[in-house]
């Protein structure tokens, strides 16, 4: 299984497991400010990365106009 998730840390959005997630919100200070949006059981990588380059996109739009 694999999700997608904002981290606070870089600003973004990043995909992998769920052992990913948990290394990344323990080694973080804002560990409580992760959110996971996507849960992908079967689905391809393609499509996974397809949807993480568009809110990447949509983040950096949104970040530039402010």
């Amino acid at each position: 299984m694999k999700f997608i998730w904002y981290n606070p840390d870089l600003d973004a959005y990043q995909k992998g497991t769920m052992e990913d997630y948990s290394h990344l919100i323990g080694s973080s200070e804002n560990g409580d400010r992760f959110d996971i949006l996507y849960e992908f059981a079967d689905s391809s990588d393609r499509l996974i990365d397809k949807i993480l380059g568009s809110l990447n996109i949509v983040r950096s739009q949104k970040v530039a106009t402010n």
